[in-house]
């Protein structure tokens, strides 16, 4: 993913331009050089969000497997179940 680096001093005044910017590659903020923050799009944003649920979700899913051994499943046995034998 393209992203544009713009110091902060020049982001003061150009925030309605980096803005725009955001909407079509992430804009990195610097101070003193060094990356201080990321300005990003509306809808990339979102899509993090629904990753990150989607990942904790995961997780929850995986943990509560590891701490109850009888919630898990072979493959073959689920197939079964889901009317997918080969």
């Amino acid at each position: 993913m393209m992203e544009h680096i713009v110091p902060i001093t020049d982001a003061k005044a150009r925030l309605g331009a980096l803005v725009r910017e955001a909407e079509e590659h992430d804009v990195v903020l610097a101070r003193h050089g060094r990356p201080a923050a990321v300005l990003i799009g509306a809808a990339r944003f979102e899509a993090l969000l629904e990753a990150m649920q989607d990942l904790d979700d995961r997780l929850s899913v995986f943990e509560s497997r590891e701490s109850d051994p009888g919630l898990r499943l072979s493959t073959d046995k689920l197939r079964a179940e889901l009317g997918l034998l080969r």
